[in-house]
């Protein structure tokens, strides 16, 4: 963790968060979810930042995928602890992890078209629970580079007016730069249209290596400043807050 945070001064963040995924005992993952049992070290390493940094604010963060059938203890986990922040995210259509690279193959079997209408009803879904702060990489199916035959305007609309209505903000996340798709979610396209609707944004790197945070923020938020946007929001004690567009990370 102290890595993360030496990279995040390295590059003149005034802030860092860390989001670990939510442990789910229920369901079997692949990618190496965080244990139930080792979550109060994360939660110590934490607070050990925070004191070891006093520098740079570092924030307390979960991401909290959403499944419908588990939200009873989502909310309770999300109450255990003091966060920050909570993003929510999916990242299962069913039991199929459909943004994994060893399950990429199921795609075809599903039907692309498919993948992105099922992950938007999801996507509302997720905003309209009542547990989330953030909505997390929104457009997400376009991770390896699928593209939807049928025009997804419909579905994508109404899952920011589901943003919207209930006042939650929408994650700009620079880590799709990164994979095969070689874009930010959501899309210059949906964040134009976020911007209309008048949707706050937060911004991550989503880095699973210290070199990887804040890649490409230059970049990113010359983007947003060209579409209208002149601030991000932050977190504490899940409370938001607005920042101005002046750093150099």
């Amino acid at each position: 963790m102290a890595d993360y945070v030496r990279a995040a001064i390295e590059r003149d963040l005034k802030e860092i968060g860390f989001a670990e995924h939510i442990p789910l005992p229920q369901i079997r993952d692949i990618t190496g979810r965080m244990d139930l049992s080792e979550f109060p070290t994360y939660c110590r390493e934490i607070e050990a930042a925070q004191k070891e940094f006093p520098q740079i604010q570092i924030r307390f963060g979960l991401e909290a995928d959403y499944i419908s059938q588990h939200l009873d203890y989502i909310a309770g986990f999300i109450q255990a602890y003091p966060f920050d922040y909570i993003i929510g995210s999916v990242h299962y259509l069913g039991i199929w992890n459909f943004d994994h690279p060893d399950y990429v193959g199921q795609y075809e079997a599903y039907g692309v078209d498919h993948v992105y209408r099922d992950y938007y009803k999801l996507l509302q879904q997720a905003a309209s629970c009542g547990l989330f702060d953030i909505i997390g990489h929104f457009d997400l199916p376009k991770k390896f580079g699928h593209v939807a035959v049928d025009d997804c305007s419909d579905a994508i609309d109404a899952t920011l007016k589901m943003i919207k209505q209930k006042d939650l903000t929408l994650d700009v996340n620079t880590s799709g730069l990164r994979k095969p798709v070689g874009d930010i979610y959501p899309s210059e396209d949906i964040l134009r249209r976020a911007f209309v609707l008048g949707i706050p944004i937060s911004l991550g790197s989503d880095a699973h290596r210290p070199q990887e945070v804040g890649y490409h923020f230059n970049q990113t938020v010359a983007l947003l400043q060209n579409i209208g946007y002149r601030e991000y929001v932050s977190f504490e004690k899940r409370k938001r807050y607005k920042t101005s567009f002046d750093f150099s990370g």
